[in-house]
């Protein structure tokens, strides 16, 4: 839940032709009113805003003026954060939007010297996208519907933008292409009024967090362990403090020992003795020569294992990567569709059922769905337990290679001990270089020791850190629980704020539709994209536009009343005349607007609002924006 309203304003829009501004009107808080008779091009002032907002407009949905014109600017204001946005005219792309941190007037103050922070549709590793970039500022969290999918600017404004293309019993803009999910409209509608569960979106991190970190620790502690106690399973600090006294005992003893040598006089050595000194060192080189060839071979074998292993899951990741473009790139363009048979040339037919255009195989949505998880899942699971082995290799690497190093530190002991056998004359100076040797074992078990004894310190650390973070965890959980459930009653709160804001709307309509004057409820779902008065949903077409801009209506006074709402107060509303609405209506509509905000700082929201049939009194107020467009002119100046 957010803790202060979300504001979203417009103080300026301007739509550019080479170096003209063909529209530049500067738009106020409270309600703006853009009238005139019909086919001025109202609609295409709207569409134009949306777009410079960060919505997506279908390329059949440009019409031939709008074409023509090259840029959109808007002042804007973000929780109170002015800039100025732009975007360049692309019918059917979507263009990167420019962000300029200051007013418009600023802006053109600025001229050449004015900076501009380009952001693109996509996210880079570099930059956000200009949906993240909008998010931030208007301090929102990067949402996520339940399939993962992310929400954007534009399905934001779908809420937002009630437009004329959509049909009127729908509650959200339509989607011009073939993705959308009832998830993706349920994620917008609980975003929006504040529903999601983002409100335990950080405590989600939090939980996240502290799980990777258990299992970092809980890998650490099996690493110490093995490197401390293979076989034990067990190791005891007093146990190591009593071999460590056993080792000092025994050092003791060898260096007193070594010194009753240094003083005794050299005795010769008979050669029998020496060679058999000598042989035997020379047995132990050849036994150790062989164990560390075989080992050395065998640490390739597994250095090799672990190169393949590592490429393995780098495949896999790629497959990965390459899988969710896929669907991100159907998601985002749809089916391929062909004018022409690629074969014969003849013109394609739809057929209108869910199957290929082309080969006219049945096509099942839920059966893609359920291949690409299915894919994606075992793609997973071949991740997981890759880097499960990979793990145990390089485990078992380590642990070959501090064998290898012990052995090979073996053989350069045995070898000096062949040499001085060789070169020896005494057996006084063999005693010595055998207890130098020994004292040199001792000692670097004693240092073995000490470093056992820091990591028993490690380890105690450890599992301190390892009981707090399972505290931790279990707290968090329960957090999210009491969170789900806070959840919960407010959804059934905002939903019976808006029912009776809803119906109290209705019931203002004036007499035009009887079942209006006498509804108790109105219930509505995001994910279904539809609405029930007393549950029925069929009423005439004009009947349906009031139930639709009331409920928008609605919406955007229950956000004036609950800050926890991000609904950022802003409505665009461009269907006030659509589906044969007469002017008696239309005109009452209007009032009822009006009205149902007074109640309400100007300055906390905004309107913007198009008709053909403008209220008399309120064609004469300062609520109306730019002209009133007569018949035969255009709101853009071509």
């Amino acid at each position: 839940m957010t803790s202060k309203p979300s504001t979203f304003f417009v103080n300026r829009f301007i739509i550019v032709k080479g170096s003209k501004a063909v529209y530049d009107e500067v738009f106020h808080r409270g309600v703006n009113i853009i009238r005139g008779a019909n086919s001025v091009g109202k609609s295409t002032i709207m569409d134009f805003l949306f777009n410079c907002l960060g919505g997506d407009i279908a390329e059949d949905r440009w019409n031939e003026e709008a074409q023509t014109c090259d840029a959109v600017f808007a002042e804007i204001e973000l929780n109170g954060h002015a800039l100025t946005i732009y975007r360049p005219v692309q019918p059917g792309k979507k263009p990167p939007m420019g962000f300029f941190d200051g007013s418009y007037e600023q802006l053109q103050a600025a001229n050449t010297a004015a900076v501009w922070q380009s952001y693109g549709i996509n996210r880079t590793d570099e930059k956000l996208s200009f949906s993240q970039q909008l998010f931030e500022l208007l301090d929102w969290p990067h949402s996520q519907t339940d399939d993962f999918a992310n929400l954007t600017i534009h399905q934001i404004l779908r809420l937002i933008y009630v437009d004329q293309g959509t049909a009127v019993n729908k509650i959200l803009r339509a989607e011009y292409s073939t993705f959308d999910k009832p998830s993706m409209r349920q994620a917008i509608g609980d975003f929006l009024l504040g529903l999601d569960d983002l409100g335990i979106y950080s405590l989600k991190q939090q939980l996240s967090k502290a799980e990777s970190e258990f299992a970092k620790i809980d890998g650490q502690l099996d690493s110490i362990y093995r490197y401390i106690s293979p076989s034990e399973g067990v190791l005891r600090v007093a146990s190591l403090n009593s071999a460590i006294g056993d080792a000092n005992k025994e050092l003791l003893e060898l260096l007193a020992h070594r010194d009753t040598l240094l003083t005794q006089s050299d005795e010769s050595i008979s050669d029998a003795v020496l060679k058999a000194k000598a042989e035997q060192a020379s047995q132990q080189i050849a036994e150790l020569t062989k164990e560390i060839d075989i080992r050395t071979a065998k640490q390739a074998e597994m250095l090799n294992e672990i190169v393949e292993s590592e490429l393995f899951i780098t495949a896999i990741e790629s497959r990965i990567k390459a899988l969710k473009e896929s669907r991100t790139a159907y998601e985002f363009f749809g089916e391929v569709r062909f004018k022409f048979c690629p074969s014969c040339l003849s013109a394609l037919s739809d057929s209108g059922k869910e199957q290929c255009h082309l080969c006219k195989t049945e096509l099942d949505k839920n059966s893609r769905e359920a291949s690409y998880l299915a894919a994606l899942n075992e793609l997973a699971f071949q991740k997981k337990e890759s880097t499960k082995v990979l793990v145990e290799l390089r485990t078992k690497l380590s642990e070959h290679a501090h064998y290898l190093n012990s052995k090979q530190f073996a053989l350069q002991t045995v070898k000096s001990n062949h040499i001085m056998a060789l070169r020896m004359s005494s057996d006084r100076v063999l005693k010595l270089n055998e207890l130098s040797a020994k004292i040199g074992t001792i000692e670097e078990r004693i240092k073995n020791y000490d470093t056992k004894a820091k990591l028993v310190g490690a380890v105690e650390g450890l599992i301190e850190k390892k009981q707090n973070l399972n505290a931790i965890m279990l707290e968090l959980d329960e957090q999210i629980k009491a969170s789900k459930s806070q959840t919960s009653s407010r959804r059934e709160s905002i939903e019976s704020n808006l029912s009776e804001k809803t119906v109290e709307l209705l019931k203002k309509d004036g007499g035009f539709e009887p079942a209006f004057n006498v509804a108790q409820t109105v219930m509505f779902d995001f994910g279904k994209d539809f609405m029930l008065v007393d549950g029925r949903s069929k009423f005439s077409a004009s009947s349906e536009t009031i139930l639709k801009n009331s409920f928008h209506l609605a919406i955007l006074l229950e956000s004036l009343e609950d800050d926890s709402m991000r609904y950022p107060r802003l409505l665009l509303l461009d269907n006030t005349e659509d589906k044969g609405m007469g002017p008696d209506r239309s005109q009452n509509f209007q009032r009822v607007l009006v009205e149902a905000l007074t109640e309400h700082d100007e300055k906390s929201y905004q309107v913007i609002m198009t008709t053909s049939m403008v209220d008399p009194a309120l064609d004469t107020s300062d609520l109306c924006v730019g002209p009133h467009y007569a018949k035969g002119m255009h709101t853009l100046s071509l």
